[in-house]
């Protein structure tokens, strides 16, 4: 007893003495309501700074100090702004809890907005519309509307941002204002800030209609305004070019022109932002986008020199998915590839593929000594990567396999496990590509075996000898001691292996093998440790009992690449995160999706023109697309769509393993339509009211996906999203596609589904008769699917 009490004496003193700190400071709160009012102390403006300090001090704290509230209030007639700040802090942390007295501080606040003073107006307003208040809506519009026309910038860019607030608040109530439209024309303010903010606003308000509608005036006049902005507001702008699609090359050209000097920039992210606006105009000018290719390469290379290690890897990354497409491009660079001593092991590890990436026959031998040098690093995974770099360059560059043998052979001697065990690793794989090098290898494999304790590396030796036993004289009494000690071999991989192994080498060498296969597959048999080794021996015990012959087909087998390796061939997955360019995904190596939750995902537009927005939108940016040279802005009839998910396994078109498909009556003929078909929005909408109605129907549906996910279906058979929304219980979809062929059959389909029945109802147009009825089936397989 005396013990626990001692044990516990410390911890009920703490107790005890925090109850006292707490009561003590529940004095010192009614001591500071007797001290803010106090008229000496109202009079002094340093006591009444110290005083609000130790009230947001208290609050900081976590010590219920809402019975100031009063007080507080009445200390925003100070003209300090350091007490202003404290006091507006205050009401926004207690305003909520105290609805009796909240119309208090909304008359305060609404009384600092028209204040003299900018700054007090600025303060007053971001602090009005961040009041968590239900009733505190119907008093927004006019504090915002009065901001938005204010003298003063800072009082401007605040009041944008307020907009930004209210639509979180209600945005119907928003919706029900003129403020859009008013943030449409203050993308002509004359302080650059304000014209930022505008646009961050402008996006998140409408990023259920595909974000801020763009024309040509809004841009021109933001490219030639350009210089005006700091460093991160010309990364927004720049954003907001990248989606936007030139009507003319020429006027591609110079847009090209003015972001010229956007490459030579100090900073990072806008050298990034102007290679992605560079990228996505010349997407269909193939001569022009290869050369834009070649102009990137010197603002690259500069950036990853800038001896800062966060930035150079943020542009190694962005490197390295560009060599994934023009590797020649930076393959003169490669010594700007070599590691340093003093970076850390994940530039080092992407110095590596990239150098794997931009080696030609030239300079693979450079590379291949430069790359040695690295398998003594400290960090084991370094040394793994360089040796499987050197393994990958004799894949990927044949003329020079000879010397990367010899150099992996050396590395095959080197007292390091790991390395050793990476090399057998790397001469497994360029086994597999160029078998006729096996001869290099032969003399020490038995060494190998001896010595080599990872699994990995043991799982390349049984393949090896699998696959070469016939000219590896003592292949069966390497496998012999494994196969005696098969029980204590605690990894799956090479159990299976073996077992691959040693049936592969029976068919060669039956003499040898019949009794050892035999006992390795009596033990594995009889092991159920490992269930998927277990099956594998049942498997090759009744292939090999019904029909050696047979056996002999599947089990042996040459698995020669003739080709790349899957790894190597470019795909989809690249070609997403090539379009998330400048962005975390390219970071991650992952598309957006993957990382970043649905709800948080900002809506993309899937329309092939790239700018355009709903009709709503479309309508807002005509309002503030008044330009210096006086041309109409262009509306777009497009409705905003969700973004689409990444799409689904095309259902057939897989090998039929199993025979299935003899039996099945040969397929009608498909319609072939053009997957890289296009189509302006003002033309679709005069086919689609010149044009009659070809085909229409109503179909009950039960879809699989949402409807946000419709267009990514519809897209995988290459019917085209051209516009999508919502109103109330019905979903609009308007979808075009083109024959492929001399025919060029331009097809058109407008359909509404209603959630609530699940009723769908398509109208289809077309130029010609002849596809309507494929298509219209399509459409209804893809509704019912």
């Amino acid at each position: 007893f005396f013990h626990e009490v001692f044990v516990f004496a410390p911890v009920l003193r703490a107790v005890s003495m925090a109850q006292v700190v707490i009561e003590h400071k529940k004095g010192e709160v009614n001591e500071l309501k007797a001290t803010l009012r106090n008229p000496a102390v109202d009079r002094d403006p340093e006591k009444k700074r110290e005083v609000v300090k130790r009230v947001i001090a208290y609050m900081t704290l976590g010590i219920d100090v809402s019975k100031l509230f009063s007080e507080m209030i009445m200390a925003t007639s100070s003209k300090d702004h350091v007490i202003k700040k404290m006091v507006y802090l205050y009401i926004c942390n207690y305003a909520a809890t105290n609805p009796d007295l909240s119309l208090l501080a909304i008359n305060t606040l609404q009384k600092d907005c028209r204040d003299d003073d900018p700054m007090t107006r600025g303060l007053a307003l971001r602090s009005f519309t961040s009041l968590r208040l239900p009733n505190i809506v119907e008093y927004l519009p006019g504090v915002i509307q009065a901001g938005l026309r204010d003298q003063s910038p800072y009082v401007r860019k605040t009041a944008v941002l307020s907009c930004l607030k209210m639509h979180n608040y209600s945005a119907d109530a928003l919706a029900s204002s003129d403020m859009v439209n008013q943030l449409y024309t203050m993308l002509r303010d004359r302080d650059p800030q304000v014209v930022t903010n505008c646009i961050n606003a402008l996006n998140e308000i409408l990023a259920a209609e595909g974000g801020m509608a763009i024309n040509k005036p809004i841009i021109h006049h933001l490219l030639n305004r350009i210089k005006e902005f700091n460093e991160w507001s010309q990364c927004v702008v720049l954003e907001l070019v990248a989606r936007y699609k030139p009507e003319s090359p020429q006027e591609t050209f110079d847009i090209m022109n003015l972001l010229e000097e956007r490459l030579r920039h100090s900073n990072s992210a806008v050298v990034l932002a102007a290679t992605k606006v560079f990228l996505e105009l010349t997407q269909d000018m193939p001569q022009v986008h290869a050369q834009v290719y070649a102009r990137l390469k010197a603002p690259m290379m500069t950036l990853i020199a800038g001896g800062v290690f966060e930035q150079g890897f943020i542009c190694l990354k962005h490197i390295a998915l560009l060599t994934t497409r023009v590797p020649d491009v930076f393959a003169a660079e490669y010594k700007h590839f070599y590691c340093k001593y003093n970076e850390p092991s994940c530039v080092k590890l992407l110095k590596l593929d990239i150098l794997t990436a931009v080696a030609t026959q030239a300079t693979v031998p450079e590379i291949v000594d430069e790359i040695a040098e690295y398998i003594t690093e400290p960090d084991a995974n370094v040394a793994r990567a360089a040796v499987a770099a050197i393994g990958k360059l004799g894949v990927r560059v044949p003329e020079c396999g000879g010397g990367v043998v010899e150099q992996l052979l050396k590395l095959l001697e080197v007292d390091i496990d790991h390395v050793s065990a990476e090399a057998i690793i790397a001469m497994k794989n360029l086994l597999r590509k160029f078998p006729d090098r096996i001869e290099r290898f032969i003399g020490g494999i038995g060494t190998f075996f001896r010595n080599i304790d990872e699994p990995d590396a043991k799982v390349a030796l049984l393949w090896m000898v699998g696959e070469y036993g016939h000219v590896i004289p003592e292949a069966p009494y390497l496998l012999e001691p494994l196969i005696d000690n098969f029980a204590e071999e605690t990894s799956q991989a090479v159990r299976l292996e073996l077992l691959a192994a040693t049936v592969r080498l029976f068919f060669r060498r039956p003499a040898e093998l019949q009794q050892m296969l035999g006992r390795l597959l009596d033990a594995a048999i009889a092991d159920a440790s490992f269930t998927d080794v277990h099956d594998r021996a049942m498997l090759y015990y009744r292939l090999l009992q019904l029909d050696l012959g047979a056996a002999e087909r599947i089990l042996c087998r040459s698995e020669h690449v003739s080709g790349q390796f899957v790894e190597e061939v470019p795909s989809e997955l690249q070609d997403r995160i090539f379009e998330e360019f400048n962005s975390l995904a390219v970071i991650y190596g992952e598309p957006s999706e993957r990382f970043v939750k649905p709800e948080l995902l900002q809506v993309r537009r899937v329309a092939t023109n790239g700018n355009g927005a709903s009709n709503g939108a479309a309508g807002h940016a005509g309002a503030g697309g008044g330009s210096d040279d006086d041309e109409s802005d262009e509306e777009s009839d497009e409705e905003p769509t969700a973004a689409p998910p990444p799409p689904p396994a095309a259902a057939g078109g897989g090998i039929d393993l199993l025979g299935l498909e003899d039996a099945l009556p040969a397929p009608a003929a498909a319609l072939a339509l053009a997957p890289g078909a296009s189509l302006d929005p003002a033309v679709f909408q005069q086919q689609w009211g010149a044009l009659p109605t070809a085909d229409s129907w109503q179909h009950r549906t039960s879809l699989s996906v949402p409807l946000e996910q419709l267009s990514a279906r519809f897209g995988t058979r290459h019917v085209k999203t051209m516009a999508f929304g919502t109103v109330g219980d019905a979903s609009k979809f308007y979808f075009f596609a083109r024959e492929a062929g001399a025919a060029d059959t331009l097809l058109l389909c407008e359909l509404v589904v209603t959630r609530s029945t699940g009723v769908a109802a398509a109208t289809i147009k077309a130029t010609a008769p002849a596809p309507v009825p494929l298509f219209s089936s399509l459409v209804r397989e893809l509704l019912s699917s």
